[in-house]
């Protein structure tokens, strides 16, 4: 079966601004936004950030961007996110990240020091660990994680996950996440701390959840008690393929 991989290059040109503001739609706790230039301030609701701003979460905290094209950013705690030049890319420099970009409004890309999600109408969460891990779910949609400066890159579609050690040469296979407990369990993808995503993506996510309760009934996923526990996991061992031998871990997620 040929999966539709989605390419930034594909992106319409006039959609390129739309991620160069977002408005606070929540923000908990420790919410700070560093400006291009100028002092930081704590982040309030209902203001806008515009490029070359940075947002930075404290222990305990979280927060909500919302974009023009209702491209929807959520922040972990501990996390630093910034806007790069180009408009729809955004980087990450620690923590997690949920991005839900809806289906006709083009795409965005989540950088990191050493590896490059390109997202296209996907829903997908994104937690980054400078020399520890990255951990990677595409809840639904499929997208594209790409080493940095190499052509090594790997299709991630709905229900999958990667997790590997930021300075990996090679990207290992995606395994299987259980997204129902993942979206039970998860404050990012949830709705106990956040309000619930969008409607779209819900229903894409619930089309995710399906076929993985199809695949459970007929044997083809088998259920474990292997927990994948977020913010990632600490030891170099628990980050590698080789730490999953199971095919549909659950997750606390992000």
């Amino acid at each position: 079966m040929k999966l539709i991989i989605p390419f930034l290059a594909l992106l319409i040109p006039a959609a390129a601004d739309t991620l160069r503001s977002a408005n606070v739609t929540v923000a908990i706790n420790e919410v700070q936004v560093y400006p291009g230039s100028g002092a930081a301030r704590s982040a309030s609701v209902g203001e806008t950030v515009t490029m070359p701003s940075s947002v930075q979460t404290g222990r305990k905290s979280r927060a909500e961007l919302t974009f023009n094209d209702k491209t929807l950013t959520r922040l972990g705690q501990n996390s630093v996110f910034s806007f790069r030049e180009g408009g729809r890319n955004v980087e990450l420099k620690q923590g997690s990240v949920l991005l839900q970009v809806p289906k006709n409004a083009g795409g965005a890309t989540i950088r990191t020091a050493t590896v490059t999600a390109a997202i296209t109408g996907t829903t997908t969460m994104f937690e980054y660990s400078p020399g520890g891990w990255v951990k990677l779910i595409t809840l639904e949609g499929v997208l594209k994680l790409t080493i940095n400066g190499t052509k090594q890159s790997m299709a991630v579609p709905s229900g999958k996950m990667i997790i590997m050690h930021p300075n990996a040469k090679t990207i290992p296979q995606p395994v299987d996440i259980d997204i129902a407990k993942l979206m039970a369990t998860s404050p990012l993808a949830g709705n106990r701390v956040f309000p619930p995503l969008p409607a779209e993506a819900l229903a894409l996510i619930n089309q995710t959840i399906a076929k993985q309760r199809v695949a459970k009934q007929n044997g083809d996923l088998i259920p474990t008690t292997q927990v994948v526990s977020g913010p990632g996991r600490r030891n170099s061992g628990a980050i590698t393929t080789s730490a999953l031998p199971v095919r549909t871990p659950g997750t606390n997620g992000p």
